[in-house]
C-alpha cells in the first residue's frame, strides 16, 4: 500500500478565496492567527502543556492575553 504526502503539493486557490483575501481586515488576520495558535496548543499533550506552564483550561486565556 502506498501513501502520498500532499502537504507540500501546490494548492489551487479559488477565485473566491483570492477575493476574500483582498478584502481581509486586520481583525480577520488576527482571528486566523489566534485560531491557529489555539489549535496548535490544543494539539499538544497534557505533559507538553505542563512543560510550558499551561493546562487545557488556560489555553484560551494564554492566547487571548497575548502571551
Amino acid at each position: 500500500m502506498a501513501f502520498a504526502d500532499l502537504s507540500l503539493a501546490p494548492r489551487r486557490v479559488s477565485l473566491f478565496a483570492r477575493l476574500a483575501r483582498l478584502l481581509d481586515t486586520p481583525f480577520d488576520r488576527r482571528h486566523r492567527r489566534l485560531s491557529a495558535r489555539v489549535a496548535e496548543l490544543r494539539a499538544l499533550s497534557d505533559r507538553q502543556l505542563a512543560e510550558i506552564g499551561l493546562t487545557r483550561d488556560t489555553i484560551l486565556l494564554h492566547v487571548f492575553r497575548g502571551h
